[in-house]
């Protein structure tokens, strides 16, 4: 990091720290099936309401928060949010891991709908790609993505201290910010090992003999794992596309990752051209391209800006620049009725401030590579003893690696520690540096520890805990101004939907060009 810590020292970071968090939950049955029920009217618009909303499929919620400096409001947001949203809900409940099990054909899972307007259709014939593309069982896969960024306070005192890099106040901070989502990936790796929830997946999940993909019983219930799994959602068993293998994206600058980008939505891949765009007169994919849109490239971490109606996310970041990073690694923890901890949140803004601080060069072709087989293999055997791992010069091993990059985060949390007065942050970094030589205390361990004790299969014990967690916030009682407020948000998010539908005029064919366009 330099000395950018100490040279920092006039500013407050803990002050300057802003995050908010979108976490998916699948809905399911008291039995375990994935709900075939559409998204709850009470729960208001899926395409207008701020914070609740759904990804691809009805079943699939979305819990989104605002941008919080204070991480223990965010917490307390987004509790609000699913006691609001479980009370909803009847007898189902919400699926306490990333994992889902498919009881059902994938046919069954219902597509989200986003109504009749174009932007809403966009969003739907979006997903209907989707599940021609990679199937509906990938997308019941679940997640938190955490949204960081520094204020513009930051950057001003960084951009004093970092002379060498003369350029306009917008393409500094974007350099940072690409800087960090360099490192992220170089240390991506942590992310699976510390918060990997997801050892173990339903035999039901598979559209092929476990044999095929190397996987070993866990019982003989139909679970299924790797020896030291920690997260098969970040494995290729998961959010995964192989096509995306194609696609050559380079984070050394904001114009590089936009140009990647365009390049894929805008070059048509044979096997999506057999698809077809439209089937009797209906759309089944936005086109034939590599991606549809941009968001269809699953990637660990995303450069962000919030985006105008209408406007591409590249667009918007070759235009503005980059205003947060989206990190996207992060399994729904399985110990927690939300999903996440506080102390998760602590350890993240401790590891991006790190990333964005410590100096990264040039990363592009091999070991953007070799860094996503790091992620991979720790998905996958994490938890083995002796594992080795490419730190971007040379394979070493990766307990050495973690020791030696918990030195730095110490560092980062005794500054906001120091600021704050307390040593939650530092704590955080403790807790969780634990295990490094002791993996009993990981989630993923921890799962299949449970699950060995009440012989219970990965179906079985996420089922007990789902209706536990469920039970449990659907009892709790809220504020009667957050019940006012989050009924409020629902009554005018229906009627931004009818005025967003009322107001349009164009024919669907002609909204998709015109959007399109924007990106030649």
């Amino acid at each position: 990091m330099k000395d950018y810590l100490n040279q920092l020292s006039s500013i407050k970071l803990s002050s300057e720290l802003r995050r908010g968090i979108e976490k998916e939950s699948l809905r399911v049955t008291p039995d375990g099936y994935i709900s075939e029920r559409p998204h709850m009217e009470a729960l208001g618009s899926a395409l207008t309401h701020p914070s609740i909303t759904t990804d691809y499929s009805e079943a699939l919620l979305e819990f989104v928060t605002p941008v919080f400096n204070d991480a223990k409001k965010l917490i307390e947001f987004l509790e609000e949010l699913h006691i609001f949203t479980l009370k909803e809900m009847g007898e189902e409940l919400l699926w306490a891991n990333s994992m889902p099990c498919l009881l059902k054909k994938e046919e069954t899972i219902p597509i989200a709908n986003y109504g009749s307007s174009n932007i809403g259709k966009m969003k739907s014939v979006y997903r209907k790609g989707l599940k021609s593309r990679y199937g509906s069982g990938m997308q019941a896969i679940s997640g938190i993505h955490f949204n960081f960024s520094l204020s513009d306070l930051c950057f001003e005192e960084l951009q004093k201290i970092c002379p060498s890099e003369k350029m306009s106040f917008k393409d500094f901070k974007s350099s940072r910010y690409m800087n960090a989502t360099r490192n992220i990936h170089r240390f991506s790796w942590l992310i699976p090992f510390l918060f990997g929830s997801s050892p173990a997946i339903c035999r039901s999940f598979l559209n092929k003999a476990p044999k095929d993909f190397g996987l070993s019983n866990f019982d003989e219930k139909g679970t299924l794992y790797f020896e030291g799994s920690t997260s098969l959602r970040l494995s290729n068993l998961g959010y995964t596309n192989s096509e995306q293998g194609k696609i050559n994206i380079c984070y050394n600058e904001i114009e590089s990752y936009a140009k990647g980008l365009r390049e894929a939505i805008t070059t048509s891949e044979p096997r999506y051209e057999a698809m077809g765009v439209k089937e009797d007169g209906e759309f089944k994919q936005l086109n034939t391209n590599i991606l549809q849109i941009e968001n269809e490239y699953y990637s660990g971490v995303r450069p962000k800006r919030v985006t105008k109606t209408g406007e591409s996310p590249t667009n918007a970041l070759l235009d503005r620049g980059v205003e947060y990073i989206e990190l996207r690694s992060v399994d729904v923890n399985s110990f927690s009725p939300i999903g996440v901890e506080l102390d998760q949140i602590l350890f993240l803004d401790v590891f991006l401030i790190y990333c964005l601080l410590k100096d990264h060069d040039g990363l592009c072709g091999d070991r953007t590579k070799r860094f996503r087989d790091n992620q991979e293999m720790v998905a996958r055997h994490g938890r083995k003893k002796g594992l080795t791992l490419f730190d971007g010069k040379t394979d070493r091993c990766a307990r050495d690696w973690a020791r030696e990059t918990f030195l730095e985060l110490h560092k980062v949390a005794a500054k906001l520690d120091t600021e704050l007065g307390n040593n939650e942050y530092s704590g955080a970094i403790s807790k969780y540096e634990k295990a490094i030589d002791d993996t009993s205390v990981l989630f993923s361990e921890r799962i299949l520890d449970e699950m060995k004790q009440t012989d219970l299969c990965f179906f079985g014990a996420t089922l007990a805990r789902s209706k536990k967690f469920s039970s449990d916030l659907k009892s709790r009682t809220l504020e009667p101004s957050v019940l006012e407020r989050l009924k409020d948000e629902a009554l005018k998010s229906h009627q931004k939907q009818k005025d967003i539908e009322a107001s349009d005029t164009m024919e669907f064919s002609d909204f998709l060009e015109n959007y399109f366009s924007q990106n030649r």
